[in-house]
């Protein structure tokens, strides 16, 4: 077929559903009214009672107490049910996985050298459709990713082309010479260029920002330090690094660990720190004066014993509840002293229940250390969506994102009902589950 064949072709296709496509962008907004027996307000902490949730389109249009029907809208009925906004996990890993004695090098060459990025795309695909029927209808996924594949799978499923969470994406992360593998004497299949963005030096970390902005990423992810890696980022870089993402308008997520790091990277200006082990009350002071997130990556006990379920002794039970206490402790001195926490699982290793259920069991480890059930579901809304700066996300009301869950049970009483959700709404679209269970 000549190329002037192909194009009469084209103009021919698009004639015909051109008519179609006027009249569907001229068609009014579908109408959906949620009447919810108890409504959790992320933003207050408490839930509020019956509610009515009145969506147009992709957005509500207006919550209250006895709404009335408008023409053609479609009625679900969640009377007998909790409606909480769509859950959000900050610290995720789609298109990563680490198994059992394998080092990042080893997956890094498994993913590039093996598997290969269209199939490595179709497995985050899977994980991205777990986290939506866990309840999760946005995620943050910070690096090891390829180059930009959290970016395309992204667009996938923005366009519709696959289910999933919203993404929000940070391409590959800019990171010191090595990156965060192993330190290798010889890469000669470049796989340190193949996960992460090398900067060497101010203007080049300047530059990194801005090929990641013009690739679409939406969060920039940056290691002052790529432990188990020795190289750090200079101060500099990091600043740098900051204030090219802030001319940009968008946030960065700083992977630090050691509490010198972690200042550096805090009186820098990052949006929010990733891990933050070592972490000192100074340190934590600080970022609470600059309002800088701390986003908590440690499994609950449930997750801790199924990571530990294969080794060759596994510890006892006690010994790992043990191990756990120092993560549960800053996370607590953090809380105490005023900073702001969002939930993120940094979920990468096999999980049986699948990476939703793992965001969810994560959720349970911030109970476990201390924060109330309410407290903990405000980490995974209200804070969440702050942090991700889009005042639509992580909580119900006027102009926010028709994005909800439906679960029977308070869920401010305890995380029990999270474990079994009814119904998942994102963008006012029922993605899993049904009404059933929660019609009064």
């Amino acid at each position: 077929m000549s190329r002037l064949t192909v194009a009469a072709c084209a103009a021919a296709l698009i004639a015909a559903c051109l008519p179609a496509v006027v009249h569907a962008q001229g068609a009014a907004p579908q109408m959906v009214l949620v009447r919810a027996g108890n409504l959790f307000d992320s933003e207050a902490g408490r839930m509020v009672g019956p509610r009515d949730i009145l969506i147009r389109g992709q957005r509500v249009a207006e919550v209250g107490q006895g709404l009335a029907a408008p023409e053609g809208a479609t009625i679900i009925d969640l009377g007998r049910c909790s409606v909480i906004p769509g859950l959000i996990d900050v610290h995720t890993h789609l298109l990563l996985e680490q198994r059992e004695r394998e080092g990042l090098s080893d997956v890094a060459a498994r993913d590039q050298g093996v598997d290969g990025d269209v199939y490595r795309t179709l497995v985050g695909a899977q994980r991205a459709r777990q986290y939506l029927e866990a309840g999760f209808t946005a995620v943050r996924d910070l690096g090891n990713s390829g180059q930009f594949l959290d970016l395309m799978l992204e667009r996938g499923v923005n366009d519709g082309r696959v289910p999933g969470p919203r993404i929000y994406g940070s391409g590959p992360g800019l990171a010191p010479e090595g990156g965060q593998l192993e330190p290798l004497t010889d890469d000669p299949h470049q796989l340190v260029a193949g996960e992460y963005r090398i900067v060497n030096g101010v203007d080049d970390a300047r530059a990194a920002v801005r090929e990641a902005v013009a690739r679409g990423a939406d969060v920039i992810k940056a290691y002052p330090e790529a432990t188990p890696q020795r190289t750090r980022l200079s101060v500099a870089e990091i600043e740098a690094i900051v204030s090219e993402a802030k001319r940009h308008g968008i946030p960065v997520a700083a992977h630090a660990t050691s509490d010198a790091a972690i200042r550096e990277a805090v009186e820098a200006g990052v949006t929010s720190i990733e891990h933050g082990y070592e972490i000192s009350d100074e340190t934590l002071r600080l970022m609470a004066s600059k309002g800088v997130w701390l986003v908590p990556t440690d499994p609950s006990l449930e997750m801790a014993l199924e990571f530990t379920a294969s080794w060759p002794q596994q510890p006892p039970r006690e010994e790992i509840d043990r191990h756990l206490q120092a993560g549960r402790d800053r996370l607590m001195r953090a809380h105490r002293l005023g900073v702001r926490i969002a939930l993120g699982s940094d979920l990468y290793f096999p999980y049986a229940a699948g990476r939703g259920a793992g965001s969810r069991a994560t959720l349970d480890g911030y109970v476990e250390a201390g924060l109330t059930p309410t407290q903990a579901l405000q980490a995974a809304t209200w804070e969440a969506g702050r942090l991700l700066g889009d005042d639509a996300l992580g909580v119900l009301r006027s102009r926010s994102w028709a994005d909800l869950v439906a679960v029977e049970g308070d869920p401010t009483q305890g995380l029990a009902p999270l474990r079994t959700p009814r119904l998942v709404m994102k963008g006012g679209r029922i993605e899993a589950g049904a009404a059933d269970h929660c019609a009064s």
